[in-house]
């Protein structure tokens, strides 16, 4: 249900607007005010979806409650109820970001046909959050999924100090360009000897294991859609983004814009080859 407070110093306006079929359309009216000072105290202790107000009224007007009450709820809609000559105030009204507006006299018809659209408008905006929420849930799995499987290939707990320090590295610096020639002279080993250990230490080689955090890095950030793909490629390491997208395919067996859509469809699979 969409909760709405209605602000209107005319008490048969009021009176009109008290008996509209509120409920049936799918609305709470969670008050009833004669003014903004009203309203603005009702709206802080009740919270409220959408805002009925008259422009002009006294002590605190429409404009000014509009202003007060989205500096502590921006997400509040507000439909202006205003004559055809107090057009100086509908124009402030449209810059401030009213969602709709009703000319006196009012008709019964027109002002529900009004909030009908606001209506709409927030609840395209709750699926949209609960669409994204849900998204970010499905990432969780898959990311901890996926840091399960590289932790099982390559635990720095069951290795070397030397390779588990390496992989450690590896996992917090996977964008910067790293190779096994760098970490040998960190190390101060020789490459052929730490291309030796770091592969009977983890079970693969260092290019295959870092290739795998760079993907699993990548599919969190896949989650955001606005992110671009040649973006992410560039997030996890890899700057060329054509072979990220043949990297990405060759590990989940579809392309990262296909990977996307199944995401946000919620069949997004993240089995590794």
């Amino acid at each position: 249900m969409i909760s709405i407070i209605i602000a209107d110093d005319e008490p048969i306006t009021r009176q009109g607007l008290s008996i509209l079929p509120w409920e049936e359309e799918g609305f709470v009216l969670a008050g009833l005010v004669s003014n903004g000072l009203e309203a603005l105290e009702l709206i802080r202790s009740r919270g409220s979806d959408i805002l009925l107000t008259d422009i002009r009224m006294p002590g605190m007007n429409g404009l000014e409650l509009m202003e007060c009450a989205r500096i502590e709820h921006p997400q509040l809609k507000v439909i202006f109820i205003t004559a055809y000559h107090q057009l100086e105030y509908a124009l402030k009204a449209i810059q401030l970001g009213a969602s709709g507006f009703v000319l006196k006299p009012t008709d019964p018809d027109e002002i529900m046909n009004e909030c009908r659209k606001v209506k709409e408008s927030i609840d395209g905006e709750r699926e949209r959050k609960k669409a994204a929420k849900d998204i970010q849930e499905r990432l969780k799995e898959y990311q901890y999924m996926l840091e399960s499987k590289v932790k099982a290939d390559a635990s720095p707990g069951r290795m070397s100090g030397v390779v588990g320090n390496i992989v450690r590295e590896m996992e917090t610096r996977y964008m910067e360009d790293l190779t096994l020639q760098l970490f040998s002279q960190q190390y101060h080993f020789h490459p052929d000897y730490l291309t030796r250990l770091f592969k009977k230490e983890t079970g693969d080689n260092f290019v295959n294991v870092l290739v795998r955090i760079r993907m699993q890095k990548a599919v969190g950030l896949l989650g955001d859609g606005s992110i671009k793909v040649y973006e992410i490629a560039e997030r996890v390491g890899v700057r060329d983004s054509r072979y990220f997208g043949q990297l990405f395919k060759k590990h989940y067996g579809v392309t990262p814009h296909e990977f996307r859509k199944r995401l946000q469809s919620g069949q997004a699979e993240t089995e590794e080859p």
